[in-house]
């Protein structure tokens, strides 16, 4: 299906983008099924763009011919597996309207992937869901100064269970923790310097127990009106999963299964929680969760401490986490070893 595409279009997307950014396995896929389950709604797959956004637009910068570097971006994102690739637009159909419309930077081609997604499913406004843009939040607004961001948190048990369970999580709950705390950290500092009509926060916990009070709170907070079918996710025909993502995104298929989020409860062993809850200190209870276990003695917390990093290093020894996506520094060396030769 052939999408006509404006420069307004491109400005509309931008206009109104909202960014869904926190920590992993919190929960962010179900909220992005709700959220396209809105008659004016869409979130797309992840796109990571923010997490290499500095080192492509640091080759862009030095590309002499800036249409040439912009055409084999395009190239790379199609002829792989990459995030952009997951949107699953047509590769024919960007450069015709990068050239129609003079598209000639990373950001314009970015913009026109999401204007095309969101023009295909005939829906007025985007929001992209990529937990790990938290880190990215000054530069998500540096290029769109009216996006909203809305970020996702969840019981740092909960989230580590979630990511032993995931074939591309860590094993390490330390190493689980120690990311919920660097992204609860600049929470609480964006939390401080953005207006609450910028940035909000949504705990899964509030998410699954008062749906339908939360969902009209981020209604009022992007702007639209609330409606009932939020509420039947799963009944909705456009999925938003990437290629190979179903498996493990399948319980958004299903009604919302309140169990969930105990399951670390009786799946966790108690040194992997009482681990957790001293790593987490105190960033745990102000952000509401409270810890449950004694603290392990210290020769038996360096013994877990050892065990538990020796399942991280394991992991990554055999890079067992590797999701076989090629990354936009691969392009750029690819670029930087052309020019040499």
């Amino acid at each position: 299906m052939n999408i006509d595409i404006t420069h307004n279009d491109l400005q509309q997307t931008k206009d109104n983008i909202f960014f869904i950014v926190g920590t992993s396995r919190s929960g962010s896929t179900l909220f992005q099924s709700m959220l396209s389950s809105h008659s004016k709604v869409i979130v797309p797959p992840e796109t990571h763009y923010f997490y290499s956004r500095e080192v492509v637009n640091q080759a862009f910068d030095e590309a002499v011919d800036k249409e040439e570097f912009c055409r084999k971006l395009i190239d790379f994102w199609y002829t792989g597996k990459t995030r952009i690739g997951d949107l699953g637009l047509d590769r024919d159909e960007v450069i015709s309207h990068a050239e129609r419309l003079k598209l000639w930077s990373p950001l314009e081609l970015y913009v026109l992937h999401l204007t095309l997604y969101r023009k295909h499913h005939n829906k007025e406004i985007l929001g992209e869901k990529t937990p790990l843009h938290i880190l990215h939040v000054d530069e998500i607004l540096e290029d769109f100064p009216d996006a909203r961001i809305i970020s996702m948190f969840r019981d740092p048990r909960a989230a580590s269970y979630s990511e032993i369970k995931a074939y591309f999580g860590s094993p390490s709950v330390l190493v689980t923790t120690d990311r919920w705390k660097r992204y609860v950290k600049v929470h609480f500092e964006k939390q401080e310097e953005l207006p609450s009509h910028k940035y909000m926060m949504m705990r899964y916990w509030e998410l699954v127990r008062h749906t339908e009070d939360k969902l009209q709170q981020v209604s009022d907070f992007l702007g639209i009106e609330y409606e009932q079918q939020m509420l039947e996710y799963y009944k909705r025909d456009e999925k938003g999963f990437a290629k190979g993502e179903r498996e493990w995104k399948k319980g958004t298929l299903k009604p919302i299964q309140q169990g969930k989020n105990k399951e670390w409860r009786k799946a966790l062993k108690y040194w992997q929680v009482a681990l957790i809850e001293e790593h987490a200190d105190h960033f745990m209870p102000d952000m509401g969760y409270e810890p449950t276990v004694k603290r392990l003695s210290f020769f038996k917390k360096w013994f877990y401490v050892a065990v538990d990093v020796r399942r991280s290093y394991w992991a990554t020894f055999t890079n067992a986490r590797d999701e076989g996506y090629s990354e936009p520094q691969e392009f750029v060396e690819a670029l930087e070893k052309e020019s040499a030769d």
